[in-house]
């Protein structure tokens, strides 16, 4: 996971907001993180998760077909 010098002041979304930005479930959202298969993430504590708008931007970009 790379980060940029202002990375720490870029929005970051909740398990939620990413499932609703991507038309998915939370549950799904929550299935890719267990499994890696989902954008990079940030474990703040046990219980909280969040997402880099860029990171989600940048998965999004690498999925898709041309």
């Amino acid at each position: 996971m790379k980060q940029s010098p202002d990375s720490a002041s870029e929005r970051m979304l909740t398990a939620r907001e990413v499932a609703r930005m991507l038309h998915v479930s939370e549950r799904t959202v929550s299935n890719w993180r267990y499994r890696g298969e989902g954008p990079d993430f940030v474990r703040i504590s046990k219980t909280c998760v969040r997402y880099r708008l860029s990171d989600v931007r940048r998965w999004m970009a690498e999925r898709e077909v041309r």
